[in-house]
């Protein structure tokens, strides 16, 4: 567990802190290719990636859209201990990966036997969701003027449809 001290979670707490929170998460290997998470479940686990990387998608139809890459330190499945809603995207393991895994349970008795401890971490992952929700709407944003853009301007529209076009299958 060396890069766990760099994990965001934990960045309010003091060494012996994060050693007694750590105490309640348990270790979990998965294989690459597994899916961890999958969108529309519900679930009752979070996770913090302690080596490996996995890949957050969500599917519509056929087609798969790529949310994100994370890697050591990052952390995935938060919101099943804030909310009883569905997961929001599938979450697969790109490479085998060890993770370390904190069930809903588990933390509410966080919350119980050390409200100081389960503040500061709660504080530090309601800012790194401000940072995720920040990205996504510069994301949308320039999703936004794209769409814009193929509307507004015939050149640009003929450019962007001849560079995005499927290959054709006559060859």
């Amino acid at each position: 567990m060396k890069g766990i001290s760099k994990v965001s979670l934990f960045k309010y707490l003091t060494p012996q802190e994060v050693d007694w929170m750590l105490a309640k998460w348990q270790p979990k290997e998965v294989s690459e290719g597994t899916v961890i998470i999958k969108e529309g479940t519900t679930g009752d686990e979070m996770y913090i990636i302690e080596s490996g990387r996995v890949e957050v998608y969500l599917t519509r139809g056929d087609v798969v859209l790529l949310l994100s890459e994370l890697q050591e330190t990052s952390f995935f499945g938060e919101m099943t201990l804030l909310t009883n809603k569905p997961r929001s995207a599938t979450v697969k393991a790109k490479t085998n990966c060890r993770l370390l895994v904190l069930k809903k349970q588990d933390f509410m008795k966080i919350i119980e036997e050390n409200p100081k401890v389960a503040a500061k971490f709660l504080m530090a992952m309601g800012e790194d969701l401000s940072n995720r929700i920040m990205a996504t709407n510069a994301n949308l944003e320039n999703y936004f003027l794209i769409n814009q853009a193929i509307v507004d301007n015939k050149s640009f529209r003929d450019l962007y449809i001849l560079t995005h076009k499927a290959p054709s299958s006559s060859g």
